[in-house]
């Protein structure tokens, strides 16, 4: 039976627009189509059209917030390609108004849909998790990069992933920006998590050459996968064995135990993910909180490099709830405050 017809417009250009475009075209059934200039009233126009079921946002996308509304409220589907750096509270907005209007909302973070991050999260984070991770530590770097917010988000959301649980404290440390931007080129951050789990996340713009590695050391094994390669095998590697009469004394060696995947193009995955969902309307594959969630481990995050690396604490509800009441002092600037203040009645006396 032939694969119903899905029509997908591509906001964005250059060689990321054209590479979603293939991904997508890959799928049966998909034709794509481009937004004139990738501007609002491009969008808008697309938007006007019956034939159009979703729109792919290829980064950067100038207010991308203000334009998946926009095509939420046409009833139109949303998958965002690469890093977004979007708020906690643009994104848990974003997540109601898809599940209301029952639209698909899809980030790809850069993991989403590769095969050997899912099996370290059914191995790690999933109800029949056997292996419980010790700690986790990633590392990104992209030269091409303007901003690590996005890449930080990313790679947040992927750590969070594994560890199956949102972190409980968090602290970060740049290096001193003295150019007149002030913008950080490089972060360094620690989360840990109840039970007493740790990871690690380091992004940076400025180091030569692009990496995207992430190790999770696990009681008994160690899994090692390198994301930037998407076709590299992922290692899973058990030391520790200890044996052997014949030497009178214990010995170890390390084992490979996870055999080479099979050749998958990621960007492919994607997009027969978002179709699949937009077909069936299938919300649950909304991933929109788990990436607010994550950006709301990023805001911890900055406001911990603000205060030179002071540990900052997340609520259990991070990322799932409205932003923290906030004391405004002189100059604009403001002070989390740890507690709502108390309310007081006042009541004006008679006479």
């Amino acid at each position: 039976m032939d694969a119903p017809r899905t029509t997908i417009a591509i906001a964005g250009a250059g060689a990321d627009a054209e590479q979603a475009a293939r991904a997508l075209r890959g799928v049966a059934g998909v034709e794509v189509t481009r937004i004139a200039g990738g501007s609002e009233e491009g969008l808008l126009e697309t938007l006007a059209s019956d034939d159009i079921e979703a729109i792919a946002f290829v980064a950067p996308c100038a207010d991308l917030a203000g334009a998946v509304r926009r095509t939420l409220m046409a009833n139109r589907h949303a998958l965002i390609l690469g890093p977004a750096a979007l708020s906690a509270k643009q994104l848990i907005s974003l997540d109601e108004l898809a599940r209301r209007r029952s639209r698909v909302v899809y980030f790809d973070t850069g993991y989403a849909d590769d095969e050997r991050l899912a099996f370290i999260r059914k191995m790690t984070a999933s109800i029949e998790a056997l292996w419980r991770p010790r700690y986790v530590r990633a590392v990104r770097v992209s030269p091409e990069r303007r901003s690590v917010d996005d890449l930080a988000i990313a790679e947040i959301a992927c750590v969070l992933s594994i560890m199956g649980a949102a972190p409980s404290h968090i602290s970060a440390v740049a290096p001193r920006i003295d150019d007149e931007s002030g913008h950080a080129d490089a972060v360094m951050l620690a989360m840990t998590f109840d039970g007493g789990p740790v990871a690690t996340v380091d992004v940076s713009l400025i180091e030569p050459m692009p990496r995207q590695e992430m190790i999770v050391v696990c009681d008994g094994r160690t899994i090692l996968m390198d994301g930037y390669d998407k076709r590299a095998p992922l290692q899973i590697l058990a030391a520790g064995r200890h044996g052997g009469p014949q030497t009178g004394r214990a010995w170890s060696e390390t084992v490979s135990e996870y055999p080479a995947s099979t050749v998958l193009d990621r960007d492919a995955a994607v997009a027969s993910t978002f179709v699949t969902a937009v077909r069936s309307r299938d919300v649950s594959a909304i991933n929109v909180r788990e990436v607010a969630v994550a950006a709301s481990a990023w805001e911890a995050a900055r406001e911990s490099i603000a205060r030179g690396g002071e540990l900052r604490e997340l609520s259990e509800d991070a990322g799932a709830g409205r932003p923290a009441l906030q004391v405004i002092h002189g100059g604009g600037k403001t002070q989390p405050l740890a507690m709502p203040p108390d309310l007081t009645l006042v009541r004006r006396r008679n006479g």
